[in-house]
């Protein structure tokens, strides 16, 4: 099919097929997808800077969808999430000055793809790494679910320092710059550590189209220690803020195709429900080793990807398209069996209920 926007042809098939695996995995890892969806629109031959634009649109229509779900599990700290909205928006508009000088100087797709590879790469690593590392101590000693690698680096971060230590407001009088998030956890830490956040997250959401999910649920997890939970949710949060800034920005340099959106959208909000509905029966340590499995396999994709341009090589092409659906489609195959078997348990416990209290009842005559 002719998607006269961006001037390429795709198969509405793979398109949906995307949407449903993008839906799965935002609402199950909390992340906007722009690590699966750039990479896969990319991967199907769409022109950078339109994967990028038409990316951020689909992941902000997803993400108000899986926010709204994951609110309603108790998930979302929107105290954090407005912090880093106000300084996630200055970083969006700076990357896609960025961006556009880029494209200006017909460089935009490698670089794209090269940052790809590493954020995605060094992620998947590292996440994998830290599951191996806490398994290992389990195995010798009972330690907690959430224990992290990185448990020194989050109380450093917390305890930062970051003048000025008050601000005087016309109107209102002196009001300090530290902040109670007990949603996340986190008793007492400086908001400009969160506004920090925010602004390298949307400088990465505007140059990659990735929603900057794909780096803020683990930063949010390893640097500041909140609980996976509420850092899936809250990363959704942030998402559709940096979504909604991001597609307004590349809508104006017309860089959206809004056909290939709307067919993506259709299928993504069915996976959505599945994929945010999983997380109340799945393990933290789990959610976190399969969504590392899953950025490496993007990093690999992509990586082919960019030497199949390089090198002509049509066959590198088709190996990024398997790689990047297959192993997010087993993904979402994981996700729904981890589903399935949950309800399966919950049907078991209350079959076995009333028998057991009949045989008791039985007793007692």
């Amino acid at each position: 099919m002719l998607f006269p926007n961006a001037d390429v042809m795709v198969h509405p098939g793979l398109l949906l097929l995307l949407g449903l695996i993008l839906g799965t995995l935002s609402g199950f890892f909390g992340v906007g997808g722009g690590f699966l969806i750039t990479g896969g629109l990319l991967v199907f031959g769409v022109p950078p800077v339109f994967a990028v634009g038409t990316g951020l649109t689909l992941i902000m229509g997803s993400s108000i969808i899986n926010t709204l779900k994951h609110r309603r599990l108790g998930n979302v700290d929107f105290r954090l999430g407005a912090l880093m909205v106000s300084g996630t928006i200055p970083g969006i508009f700076l990357a896609e000055r960025l961006n556009t000088a880029l494209e200006a100087a017909g460089v935009a797709g490698p670089v794209i793809r090269y940052m790809y590879v590493l954020f995605l790469a060094a992620l998947g690593l590292f996440i994998v790494y830290d599951y191996l590392r806490a398994r290992a101590r389990r195995r010798r000693s009972w330690i907690p679910e959430e224990d992290l690698s990185t448990a020194r680096l989050t109380e450093k971060v917390r305890s930062l320092r970051i003048p000025p230590h008050r601000i005087g407001i016309p109107g209102v009088g002196s009001i300090p710059t530290y902040v109670s998030l007990p949603v996340s956890g986190i008793d007492r830490i400086s908001a400009f550590v969160p506004i920090g956040i925010g602004f390298g997250i949307g400088f990465i959401a505007g140059l990659l189209g990735a929603g900057g999910g794909f780096i803020l649920m683990p930063v949010l997890i390893y640097v500041l220690g909140i609980p996976t939970t509420v850092a899936i949710g809250t990363d959704l949060f942030q998402i559709v803020i940096t979504g909604s800034v991001g597609t307004f920005l590349y809508s104006l340099s017309n860089h959206v195709d809004p056909v290939m959106v709307v067919i993506m959208l259709v299928s993504a909000s069915a996976g959505t429900q599945l994929g945010a509905t999983a997380t109340r029966f799945v393990e933290p340590a789990r959610i976190r080793i399969l969504y590392g499995l899953t950025v490496l396999s993007g990093s690999v994709a992509v990586g082919l990807e960019q030497v199949s341009s390089a090198t002509g090589n049509e066959s590198l092409s088709t190996a990024a398209s398997i790689t990047l659906l297959g192993v997010a489609g087993l993904m979402g195959l994981v996700i729904l069996g981890f589903l399935v078997a949950a309800k399966l348990g919950r049907k078991e416990e209350t079959s076995d209920t009333p028998a057991t209290t009949a045989q008791e009842r039985a007793e007692g005559d």
